[in-house]
């Protein structure tokens, strides 16, 4: 659904002081796709691995910050389904800038990092007023939400960075959960998850803006499926001739030529220590083995008694195998359902640090809340 009126109005307000700080290059220019071409440095989800990733999304916004990461990941948030990756800006300092990453999820890091990459591109940029005793040889300028986020986020849209950010902006996940009677039988679900500071119905509209600035009747490429139907659908309302007036930008105005992608010569990755995974003992049993096991049993028992006594010999036997493989205790981690041994402080495949025990998989979010309050 397209943004009302009134806050199409006041994004094109933002974009045009902008436009008027920063010339129009940057907005005229052909917006960065997702993809190797325009991230050639290797990636790994560690510290080094984002520093890498954002450096690149500051190159290609012409933010000449050296970028800092501050390591602050506790794990993933218990109930989340499909933990996002978290990352911040604290502060812009006069040679760098400083983000504070709190977890690296598997969803769309590069489109994540841009929002807050804006953010930085809005604390530099902020509208007069705002801050009447800030000059430009500040040391330190922090972030402030009520000022920098969502006009951050319009940001990206003006630095190129906007096809990125409206991917984020709302994405769709299929995840595999195990189902908490049968740890073996795994379903598929459907997880959305949003990034950045405005809804992705803004977004949309202003990437749309972005093209009919640009004479361009298609959407840019590199969105995914969903959002270019939708910057499509706006695309076609859109008069990139008024919208140039509208931001005061003359008519034969083109933009700037986005320089050669090359990879940073000192692009590399170091070594993670890495955040030790919270999980649980979760005290399963033998019991669905047993049964089988007890039916197998009394099955073959009864063929060799008697057949008359076969549903008897089935149905005890059945019996029996529960009520024995509920006595032989099975402690499984809660992060993966690996079999561990009992006792054991950390599992043996994932690797995640045990935090006490549970008698159910039910209870793994109520005992990893309690955990955070202790």
């Amino acid at each position: 659904m397209e943004p009302d009126a009134e806050t199409r109005e006041d994004l094109l307000d933002v974009l045009g002081e902008y436009v008027a700080r920063g010339g129009v290059a940057p907005l005229l220019a052909q917006p960065v796709e997702p993809g190797d071409a325009a991230f050639p440095e290797p990636w790994a989800p560690t510290p080094s691995g984002v520093r890498q990733l954002m450096r690149r999304l500051a190159w290609h916004a012409g933010l000449d910050r050296e970028v800092e990461i501050e390591d602050r990941r506790a794990g993933a948030v218990p109930t989340e389904r499909k933990p996002a990756t978290r990352v911040e800006l604290l502060e812009v300092r006069r040679k760098s800038a400083l983000f504070a990453l709190g977890f690296i999820g598997e969803d769309d890091i590069a489109g994540t990092l841009a929002h807050e990459i804006g953010v930085a591109h809005a604390v530099l940029h902020r509208p007069d007023g705002v801050d009447p005793y800030r000059t430009a040889e500040a040391p330190v300028i922090a972030v402030d939400p009520a000022v920098d986020l969502e006009r951050g986020s319009i940001a990206t849209v003006y630095l190129g960075l906007g096809v990125l950010a409206a991917n984020a902006a709302r994405q769709q996940h299929s995840i595999h959960e195990r189902t908490n009677f049968n740890p073996m039988l795994v379903t598929s679900t459907g997880v959305q998850i949003e990034s950045g500071y405005l809804p992705v119905e803004s977004l949309v509209y202003l990437v749309a803006v972005q093209a009919a600035l640009r004479g361009e009747k298609k959407p840019p490429a590199g969105l995914v499926p969903t959002q270019r139907r939708q910057v499509a659908a706006v695309l076609e309302e859109l008069d990139g001739e008024k919208l140039r007036d509208r931001l005061g930008i003359p008519r034969d105005a083109v933009g700037a030529r986005r320089p050669a992608v090359e990879r940073f010569k000192d692009a590399q990755l170091t070594a993670d220590e890495g955040v030790a995974r919270n999980a649980f003992r979760w005290n399963t049993s033998r019991k669905g083995v047993g049964t089988i096991l007890g039916t197998v049993l009394g099955f073959s028992v009864s063929l060799i008694a008697s057949r008359g006594l076969l549903p008897i010999f089935t149905i005890g036997g059945a019996g029996v195998g529960h009520m024995v493989g509920r006595r032989v205790r099975v402690p499984r981690c809660s992060a993966c359902a690996t079999v561990n041994a009992p006792g054991a402080a950390t599992c043996v495949k994932c690797g995640a640090v045990f935090r006490g025990d549970i008698e159910h998989l039910s209870e793994r979010l109520d005992a990893e809340e309690r955990l955070d309050d202790s």
